[in-house]
Protein backbone atom coordinates (compact mmCIF):
# COMPACT_ATOMS: atom_id res chain seq x y z
CA UNK A 1 0.00 0.00 0.00
CA UNK A 2 1.18 3.55 -1.08
CA UNK A 3 2.15 5.96 2.19
CA UNK A 4 1.42 9.11 1.20
CA UNK A 5 0.10 11.15 4.42
CA UNK A 6 -0.79 7.70 5.31
CA UNK A 7 -3.93 7.93 6.47
CA UNK A 8 -5.41 4.94 4.23
CA UNK A 9 -2.33 2.29 5.81
CA UNK A 10 -3.60 3.24 9.55
CA UNK A 11 -7.48 2.75 7.81
CA UNK A 12 -6.96 -0.91 6.51
CA UNK A 13 -4.89 -1.70 9.28
CA UNK A 14 -6.82 -0.60 11.97
CA UNK A 15 -9.94 -2.34 10.16
CA UNK A 16 -7.88 -5.56 10.19
CA UNK A 17 -7.10 -5.40 14.34
CA UNK A 18 -11.21 -4.73 14.60
CA UNK A 19 -11.51 -7.53 12.74
CA UNK A 20 -9.36 -9.66 14.68
CA UNK A 21 -10.61 -8.94 17.85
CA UNK A 22 -14.17 -9.55 17.08
CA UNK A 23 -12.73 -13.34 15.82
CA UNK A 24 -13.86 -12.52 12.06
CA UNK A 25 -10.02 -13.52 11.17
CA UNK A 26 -7.78 -15.61 13.22
CA UNK A 27 -5.00 -14.18 12.33
CA UNK A 28 -3.41 -10.60 10.81
CA UNK A 29 -2.19 -10.56 6.86
CA UNK A 30 1.24 -8.97 6.61
CA UNK A 31 0.71 -5.33 5.64
CA UNK A 32 3.40 -3.92 3.03
CA UNK A 33 3.89 -0.22 2.77
CA UNK A 34 5.69 1.48 0.10
CA UNK A 35 7.77 4.92 -0.42
CA UNK A 36 9.37 6.42 -3.65
CA UNK A 37 13.22 7.38 -2.59
CA UNK A 38 11.89 10.84 -3.20
CA UNK A 39 9.51 11.02 -0.11
CA UNK A 40 10.55 7.92 2.35
CA UNK A 41 10.41 9.58 5.91
CA UNK A 42 8.42 6.38 7.03
CA UNK A 43 10.46 3.60 5.49
CA UNK A 44 13.16 5.73 6.94
CA UNK A 45 11.53 5.43 10.35
CA UNK A 46 11.14 1.91 9.92
CA UNK A 47 14.69 1.31 8.57
CA UNK A 48 16.17 1.43 11.82
CA UNK A 49 16.03 -2.07 13.36
CA UNK A 50 15.73 -0.85 17.07
CA UNK A 51 12.74 0.69 17.85
CA UNK A 52 14.50 2.44 21.08
CA UNK A 53 16.68 4.16 18.48
CA UNK A 54 13.84 5.52 15.55
CA UNK A 55 13.43 8.80 15.42
CA UNK A 56 11.02 10.27 13.07
CA UNK A 57 12.23 13.23 10.72
CA UNK A 58 10.46 15.18 8.23
CA UNK A 59 12.11 14.47 4.51
CA UNK A 60 12.28 17.15 1.66
CA UNK A 61 10.33 16.27 -1.29
CA UNK A 62 11.83 15.60 -4.54
CA UNK A 63 9.52 15.53 -7.89
CA UNK A 64 8.43 12.20 -8.57
CA UNK A 65 6.33 10.44 -10.61
CA UNK A 66 3.62 8.99 -7.78
CA UNK A 67 2.76 12.63 -6.87
CA UNK A 68 -0.36 12.03 -4.78
CA UNK A 69 2.09 9.53 -2.39
CA UNK A 70 4.83 12.82 -2.54
CA UNK A 71 4.39 13.96 1.17
CA UNK A 72 7.23 14.09 3.18
CA UNK A 73 5.64 15.05 6.65
CA UNK A 74 2.79 12.63 7.28
CA UNK A 75 -0.13 13.98 8.83
CA UNK A 76 -0.82 10.90 10.20
CA UNK A 77 2.85 9.34 10.76
CA UNK A 78 1.47 9.38 14.62
CA UNK A 79 -1.40 7.16 13.78
CA UNK A 80 1.37 4.98 11.91
CA UNK A 81 3.39 4.38 14.68
CA UNK A 82 0.36 3.61 17.22
CA UNK A 83 -1.22 1.24 14.70
CA UNK A 84 2.07 -0.07 14.02
CA UNK A 85 2.69 -1.36 17.69
CA UNK A 86 -0.44 -2.40 18.36
CA UNK A 87 -0.26 -4.57 15.26
CA UNK A 88 3.32 -6.18 15.43
CA UNK A 89 2.01 -6.87 19.64
CA UNK A 90 -0.75 -9.00 17.91
CA UNK A 91 0.87 -10.07 14.19
CA UNK A 92 4.78 -10.11 15.56
CA UNK A 93 7.25 -8.90 13.98
CA UNK A 94 7.48 -8.65 10.39
CA UNK A 95 3.52 -8.27 10.28
CA UNK A 96 4.04 -3.94 8.93
CA UNK A 97 7.05 -3.47 6.93
CA UNK A 98 7.95 -1.13 5.02
CA UNK A 99 9.63 -0.80 1.25
CA UNK A 100 11.48 1.48 -0.78
CA UNK A 101 11.41 1.53 -4.31
CA UNK A 102 13.09 4.07 -7.11
CA UNK A 103 11.01 5.87 -9.53
CA UNK A 104 11.70 4.23 -12.55
CA UNK A 105 10.59 1.26 -10.29
CA UNK A 106 7.21 2.84 -9.92
CA UNK A 107 6.84 3.45 -13.26
CA UNK A 108 7.72 0.42 -14.75
CA UNK A 109 4.92 -1.51 -12.14
CA UNK A 110 2.19 1.30 -13.27
CA UNK A 111 3.00 0.03 -17.33
CA UNK A 112 3.10 -3.32 -16.27
CA UNK A 113 0.22 -3.32 -14.66
CA UNK A 114 -1.87 -1.28 -17.36
CA UNK A 115 0.00 -3.46 -20.34
CA UNK A 116 -1.69 -6.87 -18.27
CA UNK A 117 -5.20 -4.96 -18.45
CA UNK A 118 -5.17 -3.37 -14.56
CA UNK A 119 -6.01 0.14 -14.74
CA UNK A 120 -3.16 1.77 -12.47
CA UNK A 121 -2.23 4.83 -11.74
CA UNK A 122 1.67 5.77 -10.38
CA UNK A 123 0.42 5.09 -6.56
CA UNK A 124 -0.68 1.77 -8.16
CA UNK A 125 2.50 1.33 -9.62
CA UNK A 126 4.66 2.14 -6.36
CA UNK A 127 2.36 -0.94 -5.10
CA UNK A 128 4.02 -3.02 -7.53
CA UNK A 129 6.99 -2.19 -7.53
CA UNK A 130 6.55 -2.60 -4.18
CA UNK A 131 5.83 -5.81 -4.33
CA UNK A 132 8.32 -6.96 -6.65
CA UNK A 133 11.11 -5.44 -4.28
CA UNK A 134 9.97 -7.23 -1.62
CA UNK A 135 9.58 -10.59 -3.50
CA UNK A 136 13.76 -9.80 -4.82
CA UNK A 137 14.11 -9.22 -0.81
CA UNK A 138 12.74 -12.54 0.02
CA UNK A 139 9.87 -11.20 2.13
CA UNK A 140 7.04 -12.38 0.13
CA UNK A 141 7.52 -15.89 -1.44
CA UNK A 142 5.75 -16.25 -4.79
CA UNK A 143 3.24 -18.98 -4.26
CA UNK A 144 1.77 -16.19 -1.63
CA UNK A 145 -1.53 -14.21 -2.81
CA UNK A 146 -0.55 -10.30 -2.58
CA UNK A 147 -3.66 -7.75 -2.39
CA UNK A 148 -2.31 -4.06 -3.92
CA UNK A 149 -3.71 -1.10 -3.20
CA UNK A 150 -4.21 1.28 -6.53
CA UNK A 151 -5.47 4.97 -4.24
CA UNK A 152 -6.28 6.47 -7.49
CA UNK A 153 -7.78 5.55 -11.04
CA UNK A 154 -5.40 5.82 -13.48
CA UNK A 155 -6.77 8.41 -15.63
CA UNK A 156 -6.33 10.49 -13.03
CA UNK A 157 -2.82 10.21 -13.53
CA UNK A 158 -2.45 9.54 -17.62
CA UNK A 159 -0.58 11.79 -18.36
CA UNK A 160 2.35 10.62 -16.83
CA UNK A 161 1.92 7.38 -19.25
CA UNK A 162 2.05 9.60 -21.78
CA UNK A 163 5.09 12.01 -20.66
CA UNK A 164 7.10 8.50 -20.48
CA UNK A 165 6.58 7.05 -23.79
CA UNK A 166 7.38 10.89 -25.36
CA UNK A 167 10.48 11.62 -23.18
CA UNK A 168 8.76 14.59 -21.24
CA UNK A 169 8.96 13.66 -17.90
CA UNK A 170 10.31 15.96 -15.62
CA UNK A 171 14.28 15.17 -15.21
CA UNK A 172 13.96 15.23 -11.36
CA UNK A 173 11.91 12.41 -11.52
CA UNK A 174 14.88 9.95 -12.24
CA UNK A 175 12.54 8.39 -14.69
CA UNK A 176 13.49 7.16 -18.50
CA UNK A 177 11.71 6.13 -21.00
CA UNK A 178 12.96 2.13 -21.59
CA UNK A 179 11.80 -0.23 -25.05
CA UNK A 180 9.00 -2.64 -23.71
CA UNK A 181 9.59 -6.10 -24.14
CA UNK A 182 6.61 -8.43 -25.27
CA UNK A 183 6.12 -8.97 -21.06
CA UNK A 184 6.86 -5.39 -19.76
CA UNK A 185 9.11 -3.06 -19.55
CA UNK A 186 13.06 -3.57 -20.22
CA UNK A 187 15.17 -4.21 -17.05
CA UNK A 188 18.46 -3.03 -16.40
Amino acid sequence: MPIGNAGNITAIMGGFLKLKKLGIIRSLPRIFGVQSCHADPVFRYYDEADPQKRTFHPVTVRPSVAQAAMIGNPVSFPRVAHFVEEYEKIGGPGSFQVIQVTEQAIIEGMLTANRHGHISCTQGGECLAGLIRARKLGLVEPSEISILDATAHHLKFVGFQDMYFQGNLPSATTSRPIPPTSTGPARS
